[in-house]
């Protein structure tokens, strides 16, 4: 009688990388809204990027975890008086991302759910014409959640990727002759990238 172990596990733990790109809308909130609104400036959007490495646990199914660099830089915001604004942001973030319907957590359908413990926005305002510059920036941290749905391409020999995020950041900057000040913004964006 010939006995063979069937208690082999099989192991479905991974890590990957991911990197996507896409488009981002700033909305700004207190301390950013009030000259934003003054100034009729346009809408502020620009490129968004993100670089991030996950790992999928043997013994947690439908989640992983990682890491996530994200950054947007905006193109130009004006006005009819000759004024640009531009509205740069980058942050780092501990990443989770759920598969509601997929246990190995690999492909289809995910949410994803962000934590930025650091985020710094850069942000100027200049009129060439009548040499007039102002530059501020402010670091702090945020929030952000998106849906997205990742795919096999080229016969399975890679994954893409799809989302569309919104973040929610609360930083804090020194101003001249006002001191300490909070800037709130939201970001909305549109991703594509693939898994490596």
């Amino acid at each position: 009688m010939n006995v063979f172990s069937q208690n082999t596990t099989v192991d479905t733990s991974f890590t990957y990388g991911e990197f996507k790109a896409g488009y981002g809308i700033s909305l700004f909130g207190e301390g950013l809204k009030e000259r934003y609104d003054a100034g009729n400036f346009a809408p502020s959007g620009g490129g968004v990027y993100n670089i991030s490495a996950y790992r999928k646990f043997k013994k947690l199914n439908f989640l992983n975890f990682g890491l996530k660099f994200k950054a947007l830089g905006a193109a130009p915001a004006s006005n009819n008086k000759g004024d640009e604004m531009f509205f740069n942001f980058w942050g780092a973030a501990l990443s989770t991302k759920y598969y509601p319907f997929n246990k190995m957590a690999n492909k289809g359908f995910v949410i994803l759910l962000d934590y930025f413990f650091i985020t710094q926005f850069t942000q100027k305002y200049r009129n060439e014409a009548a040499k007039v510059y102002d530059h501020q920036f402010a670091i702090g941290s945020g929030i952000g959640a998106g849906i997205g749905y990742e795919f096999p391409v080229f016969k399975n020999k890679f994954k893409g990727c799809f989302s569309i995020d919104y973040e929610f950041d609360s930083r804090t900057g020194e101003v001249n002759s006002l001191g300490s000040k909070t800037f709130l913004s939201h970001c909305i964006s549109t991703s594509l990238g693939f898994k490596f």
